[in-house]
């Protein structure tokens, strides 16, 4: 099997029971950490009005999750210091994308939309960028000898 093939297989069967969860309450759990935050931001800057609603396309944190953890040949501090950095960078952008709603109907402009929807595929690729030039280029890894070749995802 394709090495890009494989990588993509484990991506989808780690992240399918991860949106199932979150589309069965866990949003609720994230709610419950994300609505006294965003309600502190908007009350330091001074905002008022703006509902500190978390939306169920916050989901786009899972994919980043699944992604950084599949990545193949990252460094423990490179996977562990992505992951905290952009999830907090996701967890932010949530916060301020609250403040583009309409306040009449809170649903958020198309151009805001896309912006979350690729958010997490453009931290991933930053984050893990020789994973991502080596793939594209060969559709294989270095392994950390730097002379033998791993398929991705192994």
């Amino acid at each position: 099997m394709k090495p890009a093939l494989r990588f993509l297989i484990k991506f989808f069967c780690l992240t399918a029971p991860i949106v199932w969860l979150w589309h069965i309450g866990g949003w609720r759990y994230y709610h419950a950490l994300y609505s006294p935050v965003a309600e502190a931001v908007y009350a330091w800057l001074g905002l008022e009005g703006v509902e500190a609603t978390s939306r169920i396309r916050y989901i786009n944190l899972i994919p980043f999750l699944t992604l950084m953890v599949l990545t193949p040949n990252l460094s423990r501090r490179r996977r562990l210091g992505g992951l905290a950095i952009g999830l907090a960078l996701l967890f932010a952008m949530h916060i301020a994308v609250n403040l583009t709603a309409d306040p009449r109907t809170q649903i958020l402009p198309q151009m805001v939309r896309l912006m979350l929807d690729a958010a997490p595929f453009f931290l991933w690729v930053i984050i893990a960028h020789e994973f991502v030039r080596d793939f594209m280029q060969r559709g294989t890894l270095r392994a950390a000898d730097g002379e033998s070749e791993v398929s991705a995802g192994d």
